[in-house]
Protein backbone atom coordinates (compact mmCIF):
# COMPACT_ATOMS: atom_id res chain seq x y z
CA UNK A 1 0.00 0.00 0.00
CA UNK A 2 1.42 3.43 -1.00
CA UNK A 3 -0.02 6.64 -0.04
CA UNK A 4 1.17 10.21 -0.32
CA UNK A 5 -0.19 13.24 1.77
CA UNK A 6 0.70 16.91 1.14
CA UNK A 7 -0.05 19.99 2.54
CA UNK A 8 0.15 22.17 -1.26
CA UNK A 9 -1.33 25.41 0.16
CA UNK A 10 -2.51 26.17 -2.99
CA UNK A 11 -3.35 23.84 -5.65
CA UNK A 12 -2.94 25.67 -8.35
CA UNK A 13 0.52 27.53 -7.38
CA UNK A 14 3.15 27.30 -10.34
CA UNK A 15 4.63 24.01 -10.91
CA UNK A 16 2.00 22.11 -8.62
CA UNK A 17 0.30 20.35 -11.08
CA UNK A 18 3.74 18.98 -12.67
CA UNK A 19 5.13 18.24 -9.54
CA UNK A 20 1.92 16.52 -9.00
CA UNK A 21 1.82 14.91 -12.20
CA UNK A 22 5.31 13.29 -12.09
CA UNK A 23 5.29 11.83 -8.50
CA UNK A 24 1.78 10.22 -9.45
CA UNK A 25 3.22 8.76 -12.74
CA UNK A 26 6.58 7.96 -10.70
CA UNK A 27 5.14 5.82 -7.61
CA UNK A 28 1.40 4.84 -8.76
CA UNK A 29 0.07 5.47 -5.12
CA UNK A 30 -2.86 3.61 -4.26
CA UNK A 31 -4.15 6.60 -2.11
CA UNK A 32 -3.73 10.13 -1.87
CA UNK A 33 -4.35 13.37 0.06
CA UNK A 34 -4.09 16.93 -0.36
CA UNK A 35 -4.74 19.43 1.99
CA UNK A 36 -5.46 23.47 1.97
CA UNK A 37 -5.92 23.21 -1.69
CA UNK A 38 -7.33 26.70 -1.12
CA UNK A 39 -9.86 26.35 -4.06
CA UNK A 40 -13.95 26.44 -3.80
CA UNK A 41 -14.18 23.83 -6.68
CA UNK A 42 -12.03 21.31 -8.55
CA UNK A 43 -12.12 21.29 -12.32
CA UNK A 44 -11.82 18.36 -14.92
CA UNK A 45 -8.90 20.46 -16.39
CA UNK A 46 -6.99 20.57 -13.21
CA UNK A 47 -7.02 16.46 -12.57
CA UNK A 48 -6.72 15.83 -15.95
CA UNK A 49 -3.37 17.75 -15.68
CA UNK A 50 -2.02 16.12 -12.35
CA UNK A 51 -3.88 12.46 -13.52
CA UNK A 52 -3.51 12.32 -17.21
CA UNK A 53 -4.21 8.82 -17.42
CA UNK A 54 -7.51 9.14 -15.52
CA UNK A 55 -6.42 6.37 -13.05
CA UNK A 56 -8.02 8.27 -9.79
CA UNK A 57 -11.36 8.84 -8.81
CA UNK A 58 -11.07 11.96 -7.39
CA UNK A 59 -13.51 13.67 -4.69
CA UNK A 60 -12.93 17.23 -2.87
CA UNK A 61 -14.21 19.69 -0.02
CA UNK A 62 -14.42 23.11 -1.09
CA UNK A 63 -11.85 25.35 1.11
CA UNK A 64 -13.40 28.39 3.27
CA UNK A 65 -12.40 31.80 2.21
CA UNK A 66 -8.58 31.16 1.11
CA UNK A 67 -7.67 28.51 3.71
CA UNK A 68 -8.59 24.62 3.59
CA UNK A 69 -9.91 22.94 1.07
CA UNK A 70 -9.39 18.79 1.01
CA UNK A 71 -8.53 16.73 -2.11
CA UNK A 72 -8.37 12.96 -2.25
CA UNK A 73 -7.61 10.33 -5.16
CA UNK A 74 -8.06 6.37 -4.79
CA UNK A 75 -6.25 4.80 -7.34
CA UNK A 76 -9.05 2.43 -9.29
CA UNK A 77 -6.61 -0.37 -10.63
CA UNK A 78 -6.32 -1.45 -6.51
CA UNK A 79 -8.98 0.23 -4.93
CA UNK A 80 -12.91 0.15 -5.50
CA UNK A 81 -14.96 3.44 -3.32
CA UNK A 82 -17.58 2.16 -1.34
CA UNK A 83 -19.11 5.39 -0.23
CA UNK A 84 -17.67 8.54 0.70
CA UNK A 85 -18.46 11.24 3.30
CA UNK A 86 -17.47 15.34 3.45
CA UNK A 87 -17.12 16.79 6.36
CA UNK A 88 -16.26 20.14 7.63
CA UNK A 89 -12.42 18.93 8.00
CA UNK A 90 -12.51 14.89 7.23
CA UNK A 91 -13.52 13.57 3.65
CA UNK A 92 -13.88 9.90 4.59
CA UNK A 93 -13.64 7.02 1.95
CA UNK A 94 -14.96 3.28 2.63
CA UNK A 95 -12.42 1.64 0.47
CA UNK A 96 -12.42 -1.88 -0.76
CA UNK A 97 -9.14 -3.20 -1.87
CA UNK A 98 -9.15 -5.49 -4.66
CA UNK A 99 -6.10 -7.81 -4.46
CA UNK A 100 -6.54 -8.10 -0.20
CA UNK A 101 -10.49 -8.46 -0.81
CA UNK A 102 -10.60 -6.56 2.49
CA UNK A 103 -12.57 -3.12 2.91
CA UNK A 104 -11.07 -0.01 5.16
CA UNK A 105 -11.53 3.43 5.40
CA UNK A 106 -9.48 6.27 3.94
CA UNK A 107 -9.34 9.34 5.74
CA UNK A 108 -7.77 13.03 4.10
CA UNK A 109 -7.85 15.52 7.51
CA UNK A 110 -7.58 19.12 7.30
CA UNK A 111 -7.65 20.24 10.82
CA UNK A 112 -8.84 23.59 11.57
CA UNK A 113 -6.40 26.38 11.37
CA UNK A 114 -7.73 28.96 14.13
CA UNK A 115 -7.73 27.80 17.84
CA UNK A 116 -11.90 28.51 18.27
CA UNK A 117 -12.43 25.52 15.45
CA UNK A 118 -10.43 22.63 16.98
CA UNK A 119 -13.29 22.00 19.32
CA UNK A 120 -15.26 21.24 16.40
CA UNK A 121 -12.24 19.80 14.72
CA UNK A 122 -11.61 17.33 17.22
CA UNK A 123 -15.53 15.96 17.76
CA UNK A 124 -15.30 15.69 13.52
CA UNK A 125 -12.44 13.19 13.91
CA UNK A 126 -13.90 11.48 17.08
CA UNK A 127 -17.48 11.12 15.18
CA UNK A 128 -15.61 9.73 11.68
CA UNK A 129 -13.26 7.59 13.47
CA UNK A 130 -16.17 6.14 15.94
CA UNK A 131 -18.32 5.07 12.79
CA UNK A 132 -15.05 3.13 11.20
CA UNK A 133 -15.87 -0.54 11.51
CA UNK A 134 -12.98 -1.19 9.75
CA UNK A 135 -9.59 -0.83 9.62
CA UNK A 136 -8.90 3.03 9.46
CA UNK A 137 -5.66 5.00 7.68
CA UNK A 138 -5.76 8.62 8.81
CA UNK A 139 -3.65 11.39 6.82
CA UNK A 140 -3.33 14.80 6.61
CA UNK A 141 -2.45 18.17 8.63
CA UNK A 142 -3.92 18.41 11.90
CA UNK A 143 -2.58 21.71 12.87
CA UNK A 144 -2.34 20.65 16.47
CA UNK A 145 0.16 22.05 18.86
CA UNK A 146 0.67 20.44 21.90
CA UNK A 147 1.83 24.30 23.58
CA UNK A 148 1.85 27.55 22.24
CA UNK A 149 5.76 27.85 21.80
CA UNK A 150 5.26 25.01 19.13
CA UNK A 151 3.44 27.42 17.00
CA UNK A 152 5.42 28.44 13.52
CA UNK A 153 4.68 32.22 14.20
CA UNK A 154 6.40 33.01 10.71
CA UNK A 155 9.63 33.51 12.17
CA UNK A 156 8.66 36.00 14.88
Amino acid sequence: MKGFFWNCRGIKKKCVSSFLRNLILEHKFHVIGIQETMQQDIRDHLLRQIDPHQSYLWKWIPSCARSGGILSGVHLEYLDVGSFKKGRFILQMQLWDKQMKRKWCFLNVYGAAHEENKRDFLAELANFCGKCTDPVLIGGDFNLIRFTSEKNNGGL
